[in-house]
C-alpha cells in the first residue's frame, strides 16, 4: 500500500501538463488509506518538498497541486495534531511530521508568489488569495506550537509570517475573510490570524499548560473578532506594535517604537471582551468551549482568564511581581518528580551533599523570598513539566521542594526554569490504605510548619489519595499514625497537597 501511495504522489512532481496533475490527484484522493494517516503524510510531506525543489513546475500547476494536497491531508494532519496533545502512546514521534507539513506548504506557498511576482502582468485571483492565507496560517501555527513547547519562535518565523500579510495588505485583501477549508465552515482573514498569534505570544505562555494555550488559541477566535491594525497608534490606554520589517514578535508598545513598518492595536477591545467572558464563564463553560477542550476544568479556565487579563494589560502584568529577584550562581543536585524525589530521599536522606554529588547539567541562577531560577543544559528536558513537583538541593544550603511553574527553552541551547518553593527540608513518609487486605505502601513527602514556606505544613500525597475522607496510615521516622484528608489544597502535575487530621497513634 506505502509504496502505491509513493508511486501515487511521485506522479505529482516532475514535469506534467495540467491534465496529468488532475489526474494524478484525482487518484491521490481513491488512494489516501485514512487508518495508515501517520505513514501516508510522511509521504505527503517528502512529495511537497520535491515539488518545492523543481524549478520547472508551472505556477498553474504548482498552486493547483500544493492546494489539492493541503485540502485532502489536512485531516490526517490534524489527527495527529490532536493525538500529541492528549499524549497519547507513540505520539511524541509526530512532532517532526506535524512541524514539516506546515514548513514545507508554507515554503510551497511562498514560492509560489515569488513565481508570481516574476511575471511581467501578474493578478491576484482567488487561488493566490487562499495560498497566501493558508501559508500566513502555517507559518503562524509554527509559533503556537513553538509556545507549546516552551520554544520562543525563531525571528525568521515571524519575519516570513510578516511578508505573507505584507503581500495581502499591498494588494488589499487583508481585512477578507477567507475560508482556509471548506471542512472547517469558518473564514478568517489575514489581519485577524496575525493578531491571534500575536495576542497568544503576548499571554506570556511560557509558564501555561498546554491545554491552556490550546484554550487561548480558542479564545482568540471571538476575541479578535473586529480588531484591526493601524498605521498610526491612537490615543487608548495600552497599544500593542509589530513592526512588519523587523525579524521580532510582537510587544506592548513603548515610547520611540515608530517605523513606517509599524502596525498597532489597541488592548482596550481586546480586554473588555475579555472581562465579558469571564462573566459568562461565572455562568460555567460555554458550551462551545466546553465541547472543544473538555479536559479544562471551570475552575481551570477562570484561572487562566484572570492570567489574561493582568498579562494582557497595560504593563503587561509587570506590576504583579510581589517578589525582588536576586541573581544567584551555583551548581545543583536536582530530582524532578514526586515518585523520583520520593525514592531519592529515602535512600540518600543521610548522605552530605559534596561536591561530587551537584550535577553539572543544573545551575541555580537566581532567588527569591519564595521561588528561584534554575538553568538546565541537559537533554532530557520531556520531564520538565509545568505543575510538577522538583527537589533541589545546593551545598550548604537546606533542600528546597518546590513545583514548576515556568519553563522557556533558550535559543543559545539549554533551558530555563521557575519553581515556586513549597518548603525546606522534605520529609519522605510511608503511607498505606486503612484496610486489612492488600495493604500496599506508597510515597508521601512531608514539609513541617517550621520549614514550610507559608508557615502551614505541607502534606504531599498521590492523586489517588487526595479524597476528603479518606484514610491513611502514615509511618514516618519510626511512629505510625492513622490520619484522615480533611481536604485539597492544590492540584499539580503529578501530585497533590492535601490538608489532614490525625485521628490516633498507632503501634510503632
Amino acid at each position: 500500500m506505502i509504496d502505491n501511495i509513493k508511486t501515487i504522489l511521485g506522479s505529482l512532481v516532475g514535469k506534467h501538463k495540467p491534465s496529468d496533475s488532475t489526474v494524478s490527484a484525482t487518484l491521490l484522493v481513491k488512494n489516501l488509506p485514512g487508518d495508515e494517516y501517520y505513514t501516508t503524510l510522511i509521504e505527503v510531506i517528502k512529495a511537497v518538498s520535491k515539488i518545492n525543489k523543481d524549478a520547472t513546475v508551472t505556477l498553474k500547476d504548482r498552486i493547483s497541486t500544493l492546494l489539492y494536497v493541503d485540502s485532502q491531508s489536512v485531516g490526517m494532519h490534524s489527527k495527529l495534531c490532536s493525538e500529541f496533545l492528549r499524549g497519547s502512546p507513540r505520539s511524541k514521534s509526530f512532532l517532526p511530521s506535524i512541524l514539516s507539513y506546515w514548513t514545507e506548504l508554507s515554503n510551497g506557498y511562498q514560492l509560489c508568489l515569488r513565481q508570481m511576482h516574476s511575471a511581467k502582468n501578474f493578478v491576484v485571483d482567488s487561488n493566490i488569495e487562499l495560498a497566501t492565507a493558508r501559508a500566513l496560517h502555517h507559518q503562524l501555527s509554527l509559533v503556537k506550537w513553538s509556545a507549546l513547547r516552551y520554544i520562543a519562535a525563531e525571528g525568521n518565523t515571524w519575519q516570513q509570517a510578516y511578508h505573507l500579510y505584507q503581500f495581502a495588505e499591498q494588494e488589499q485583501f487583508h481585512t477578507k475573510r477567507i475560508a482556509l477549508y471548506d471542512r472547517l465552515n469558518s473564514s478568517i482573514s489575514p489581519e485577524e490570524l496575525l493578531i491571534q498569534a500575536a495576542m497568544l505570544h503576548l499571554a506570556q505562555t511560557d509558564n501555561l499548560l498546554p491545554q491552556e494555550i490550546e484554550a487561548i488559541h480558542l479564545l482568540l477566535e471571538r476575541l479578535v473578532e473586529g480588531v484591526q491594525l493601524e498605521l498610526q497608534a491612537t490615543q487608548s490606554e495600552f497599544q500593542y506594535v509589530i513592526n512588519l520589517d523587523m525579524p521580532a514578535a510582537p510587544q506592548l508598545l513603548r515610547r520611540g517604537v515608530l517605523g513606517k513598518g509599524c502596525r498597532y492595536w489597541s488592548g482596550d477591545h481586546v480586554v473588555n471582551r475579555l472581562a465579558d467572558l469571564i462573566l459568562d464563564f461565572d455562568q460555567g463553560i460555554p458550551e462551545a468551549f466546553a465541547r472543544a477542550l473538555p479536559e479544562m476544568s471551570l475552575e481551570l479556565w477562570r484561572d487562566m482568564l484572570q492570567k489574561l487579563s493582568t498579562r494582557w494589560s497595560q504593563d503587561g502584568g509587570k506590576s504583579m511581581r510581589r517578589h525582588e529577584r536576586l541573581s544567584s550562581t551555583g551548581q545543583a543536585r536536582v530530582e524532578v518528580g514526586f515518585e523520583r524525589i520520593a525514592h531519592h530521599l529515602k535512600v540518600n536522606r543521610t548522605l552530605p551533599l559534596g561536591d561530587d554529588n551537584l550535577v553539572p547539567e543544573w545551575r541555580v541562577n537566581d532567588t527569591s523570598e519564595v521561588g528561584m531560577g534554575l538553568i538546565y543544559i541537559g537533554r532530557a528536558v520531556e520531564s520538565l513539566i509545568i505543575g510538577r513537583s522538583i527537589w533541589v538541593s545546593q551545598k550548604d544550603r537546606p533542600n528546597q521542594l518546590g513545583i514548576i511553574r515556568r519553563v522557556q527553552r533558550l535559543p543559545e541551547g539549554g533551558t530555563r526554569i521557575g519553581v515556586e518553593l513549597l518548603g525546606s527540608l522534605p520529609l519522605p513518609v510511608i503511607l498505606s490504605e486503612n484496610e486489612r487486605e492488600a495493604i500496599s505502601n506508597h510515597n508521601g513527602l512531608y514539609i513541617t510548619q517550621t520549614n514550610a514556606q507559608k508557615g502551614k505544613r505541607v502534606f504531599i500525597v498521590p492523586k489517588s489519595f487526595a479524597k476528603p475522607g479518606k484514610l491513611l496510615n502514615f509511618l514516618a521516622n519510626g511512629k505510625s499514625y492513622q490520619i484522615r484528608i480533611s481536604s485539597v489544597i492544590s492540584q499539580f502535575e503529578d501530585c497533590h497537597q492535601v490538608e489532614f487530621e490525625t485521628l490516633e497513634r498507632l503501634s510503632d
